[in-house]
Parts: structure tokens; sequence; C-alpha cells
């Protein structure tokens, strides 16, 4: 990947988005381990403030794989979609349950 100083919201290098996915998945395991100890609240907390992020790098690793289809790879895409996926799940129903829908 093109290793010039962008300015842009999204992450940039393929080095800070496999660091983004890194801290995406740091998150799932935080969120684990607080549901693990039923920490409700706690749980539903890390999971809201790490979906978002997880969004964000998704949206930043999609964009890369756009411009540079031989230094992001289909591995990074895929599992961190399915990190997002796990995470915003785990925040919507986490929600839903708090607002007894």
């Amino acid at each position: 990947m093109n290793r010039k100083k962008k300015t842009g919201f999204l992450l940039q290098t393929t080095k800070a988005m496999n660091l983004g996915t890194i801290f995406s998945g740091a998150g799932f395991l935080l969120y684990l381990g607080a549901a693990a100890l039923e920490r409700r609240g706690l749980a539903d907390g890390i999971a809201a403030v790490f979906g978002v992020i997880a969004i964000y790098v998704t949206a930043s690793i999609t964009a890369g794989r756009e411009r540079d289809k031989e230094a992001v790879s289909y591995s990074l895409l895929w599992g961190q979609t399915a990190l997002t996926v796990l995470l915003a799940a785990c925040a919507v129903l986490g929600l839903k349950q708090r607002l007894g829908l």
C-alpha cells in the first residue's frame, strides 16, 4: 500500500488496519470477560463502544481494499467483518434486553 501521508478520516496504512483489527478483537475478549463475570452493564457498554470502533475499522479496511487489492487481504477484510458483526450484534441485543423489547 502506498506509504504517502494522506489526509482523511479512515485508516490509511495496512499496519494501522491490522492494529485496528487487533484492538477490535481485544474489545470482544473484554466483552466476553465482562459477560462471564455477570457484569451486564459493563459488558453492554464495552460492546457498544468497541462495536462503533469495529465499524470504523471495517470501513477503513473496505476502502483500503478498493484502493490496493494487493496490500489488503481478504482474510483481514473478512476477519474484521466477523468481529464487527459479533460486537454489533452483542451491543444491539444487550440494548434490546435492557429496554425490555
